[in-house]
């Protein structure tokens, strides 16, 4: 019997039993036992949030409450409010930004949702990055250049996507004395305003194109300790190479520090306001670690389709991007921030550029949420949805760069059970704290030593300066060999205390400090590092001991205080081992070129599952650990799994319908083994204990006789979507709708619903689990007039053995299909619906957007529908 079987029995099975009363995850069938198979109270924070545009801030009361309500009862936890430019016929129902209406309108917003358990986040601007017409030139974002032995500098970038009231130049954003002017207008609205502030202030990924500012010079002297002006040649590139590289390292240095004032200006400011801080650190030429956690919630992001080998997920080249796109590795820059300094949330925008407009479905996105999962983020928030008032006509208000998060989207019927896992998911991963062993020290300085270009961008889009340095390579054989890790920062480092056999950082306890190969280190980190091991830690330096300090500035006193530092340390060869041991005070620090066998000397120990093809996430609970588990591959694990820390019970729970139950545990060469079914697309979340759990076991199944496969005729009648409801068909052959159905079916979002009379003959089995195949491309399930449950992600399987009987049984599923085929008729007939100012609407690939030559769009149940005997295992 194939294991992929096995496995979609077991958390399909679960699926059916827990949803039986209606949709998956509206109970908690754990309740009813002890805490210990309970999920948490889900509280607003754990639900998704989604970007909320305000296009032109053409907003009223009525239609505010009306947007929030529905996003409320499809379970979004919070929204963030990005006011943009408007739409095209709209223009009288504008309103200014920062003006008294418009701050009435948010006071509504904010009060209207607190009504409804919402969060409201509030960008201190509109559009991206910060600025208005109020920053002059002499506040403004600068781009510097080379002529005549000076720097010349010009404006560089307007707000982008500007909001009514808002267009004008960027600021500065390596000069906090602009940022604070900038505030004033601000100020001056919040000392009128009435009503409860919003939870958290947000700052764009930088998306400034300044590299300089007036104060740039006297922040370089007093930083760097020598005058910036006697090294213009070598800063632009003129002289000996490892001169320029140095001078440029000082450079980007002081533009890291100055960036860095200026996000901790813009925190307090938002502080003294009552509000919280999301910031996405990614695209600033800065030390990204302590640019996320100079906010409450650093955030990422993700970008484009990640091209997971999951069977049967869709991935269609007129439709996806093809090249920069996000990696996970960047997303783990800001939940390390947040794990090593102590952030209990942090943050994702999720879902950017998915696919084009219209043409994402629920199943593509959960393995990318669960990528998101992996790498620590337990804050999701979808990019996004659009205002737009009740009486708008279809598609109405859009964003041109959305996974379109909106009501009028068919998806939308079943974004609950989307929104129910992520909330189950994010309960967990916002609970206790991080358990990672690992920090990895993240070697910044060997990047901004070289001789090319001015400033250092980190962007989430071209990842080479992670991915093709050691440290990249050094955090890539973690991932694949399972070791829990954090990267962590020369300042970050300076904030974690050592103990015999451990490292505490503000957020949590460490086993290990590793060093990957660096040739630049300050020595002021350097001593830190051997101080940490004087006092008890293990510090792991991987292929050479730090080569030199950057920069250029009294380098000679620096070389020195690095020289002195090393020669602390006496390296002596371990006996039969490639590693050199140095110990100092009550720790050693450890040098080898094998990695493996450092990892092994340090008792560092990985999560196996890894090198199987499941990514994990891993946090601390007061009796143990919760995993979470995603398998984002192609195989199915289907095997006992030895966990990487000791526990004796375990808890299996699945968020896609929140069952629960005690699961299978052993010890095996004196480490503790699960038992583990996991498909390809599926999650789980194991919640580990180091004492005895009693409660409902958790099912294992497999399969215990010839499927029944489900033939017609099958009747097929529209019941929900437009723009007119098609004519209703039977059929003994599933196929797309649209080749089975009337003209009218080629250009219909919304609806069918698919039944089918059958006949169950005599037998004795534990269960039946229904597999419906190919689904285009969620589907809700009633067996006998009983609703079964919601099946939205791969793969799309349910347990009907409570509700099918021998003999005649009736089978109903209603599958909702995707909106592009709307769009596709729209743009045929040339109806105007593309009505915004700015960019108006464009594609993935930022082309003009025409739906008109997309091909047809398969929707509907396409089957093969089958009924498969199991039994427990």
């Amino acid at each position: 019997m194939s294991t992929v079987i096995r496995w979609c029995l077991s958390l399909a099975l679960c699926v059916g039993m827990a949803s039986a009363s209606g949709l998956a995850g509206e109970r908690s069938v754990a309740s009813t036992e002890g805490s210990e198979l309970a999920w948490p109270e889900i509280r607003s924070e754990n639900r998704p949030g989604c970007y909320w545009w305000w296009p032109g801030s053409a907003v009223d009361k009525v239609n505010l409450a009306w947007n929030l309500k529905t996003l409320h009862e499809a379970g979004v936890g919070g929204v963030h409010v990005i006011p943009i430019y408007g739409v095209k016929g709209q223009e009288q129902r504008h309103l200014d930004f920062l003006s008294p209406a418009w701050m009435k309108m948010l006071a509504h917003a904010v009060a209207e949702a607190d009504r409804l358990g919402m969060w409201v986040d509030v960008t201190t601007g509109t559009g991206w990055p910060f600025g208005g017409p109020w920053v002059s030139d002499d506040d403004a974002d600068l781009i510097a250049r080379y002529a005549d032995g000076r720097v010349v500098t010009k404006v560089g970038r307007q707000v982008k996507r500007p909001a009514p009231g808002d267009v004008g130049n960027c600021v500065n954003p390596y000069s906090s004395d602009a940022l604070r002017r900038y505030l004033e207008p601000f100020d001056r609205a919040l000392a009128a305003y009435q009503g409860k502030m919003p939870r958290a202030q947000y700052h764009d990924s930088f998306e400034y194109a300044g590299n300089w500012s007036n104060q740039l010079f006297d922040a370089f002297k007093a930083r760097r300790g020598y005058d910036l002006r006697d090294h213009l040649a070598e800063l632009f590139g003129e002289g000996d190479y490892e001169v320029v590289a140095r001078i440029k390292s000082d450079y980007r240095e002081t533009l890291s520090d100055l960036h860095l004032d200026f996000i901790e200006t813009w925190a307090k400011w938002s502080k003294d306001k009552g509000c919280l801080t999301r910031n996405q650190a990614h695209g600033a030429p800065g030390n990204l670690l302590d640019l996320y956690a100079a906010a409450d919630i650093p955030e990422t992001e993700t970008f484009g389709a990640t091209p997971f080998p999951i069977p049967g997920l869709r991935r269609d080249r007129w439709n996806t991007r093809e090249g920069g796109n996000s990696v996970p590795m960047v997303n783990r820059f800001a939940s390390s921030a947040a794990h090593v300094m102590g952030k209990p949330l942090v943050s994702a925008e999720t879902c950017t550029w998915l696919r084009n407009h219209f043409t994402t479905s629920l199943a593509q996105m959960k393995p990318e949420i669960d990528q998101l999962l992996v790498v620590g983020i337990n804050h999701v928030l979808y990019h996004g949805c659009c205002y737009s008032p009740r009486e708008a006509t279809w598609p109405g208000w859009l964003f041109y760069a959305s996974t379109e998060f909106n009501p009028r989207n068919a998806f939308w019927r079943d974004v609950p059970a989307l929104n129910h896992y992520v909330a189950r998911c994010q309960s967990i991963m916002q609970s206790g704290g991080p358990a990672n062993d690992i920090l990895l020290y993240w070697p910044v300085y060997d990047v901004w030593h070289d001789s090319r270009g001015l400033e250092r961008m980190f962007t989430v889009h071209l990842p080479t300066w992670i991915m093709n340095q050691p440290c990249g390579r050094v955090a890539a054989t973690l991932v694949k060999r399972g070791f829990a890790f954090d990267f962590v920062s020369d300042k970050q480092l300076r904030a974690v205390r050592a103990e015999p056999g451990k490292l505490t950082a503000p957020g949590g306890e460490y086993r290990v400090v590793l060093v990957p190969e660096c040739g630049h280190m300050p020595s002021s980190t350097w001593k830190q590092l051997v101080d940490l091991a004087a006092k008890g830690a293990t510090v792991l330096v991987h292929e050479a001991l730090p080569g030199d300090v950057p920069g250029h500035g009294n380098l000679d006193a620096r070389r020195s205080e690095f020289h002195a530092t090393t020669a602390r340390l006496v390296f002596k060869q371990i006996e039969d081992s490639p590693i050199q041991r140095a110990e100092i005070g009550r720790g050693q620090v450890l040098l080898s070129d094998d990695l493996e066998a450092l990892l092994e000397a340090a008792h560092a120990e990985p999560e196996p599952v890894a090198q199987l093809g499941i990514g994990f996430a891993r946090r601390k609970h007061a009796d143990g650990r919760h995993y979470f588990m995603a398998n984002l591959g192609n195989k199915t694990v289907d095997q006992w799994v030895r966990l990487g820390t000791p526990c004796q019970s375990v808890v299996v729970m699945d968020p896609r319908s929140d069952a629960t139950g005690v699961g299978k545990i052993r010890r095996q060469n004196g480490h503790a083994e699960v038992y583990m079914q996991l498909a390809p697309g599926e999650s789980c979340v194991l919640r580990t204990f180091d004492r005895k759990v009693d409660g409902r076991p958790w099912p294992y199944w497999q399969e215990a006789g010839a499927p029944l496969a489900i033939e017609g005729p099958w009747r097929v009648e529209f019941i929900e979507g437009g723009p007119a409801l098609p004519a209703p068909f039977t059929t003994n052959r599933l196929a797309s709708w649209t080749t089975l159905g009337d003209n009218e079916s080629r250009r219909f979002a919304g609806t069918a619903r698919y039944a089918v009379e059958f006949e169950l003959p005599p037998g004795d089995h534990d269960g039946w689990m229904l597999d419906l195949g190919d689904v285009r491309e969620s589907a809700v399930v009633r067996l006998n007039e009983h609703r079964v449950g919601t099946l939205w992600s791969i793969p799309f399987r349910t347990s009907v053995g409570d509700y099918l009987r021998e003999g005649k049984n009736l089978l109903e599923i209603d599958v909702t299909n995707l909106s592009a085929n709307r769009i596709r008729d729209l743009d045929r007939r040339g109806v105007p619906w593309r009505i915004f100012h700015d960019i108006n609407f464009v594609t993935h690939d930022y082309k003009k957007f025409d739906a008109s030559r997309w091909p047809l769009m398969d929707s509907g149940l396409l089957g093969p529908v089958v009924l498969r005997p199991v039994a427990r295992q």
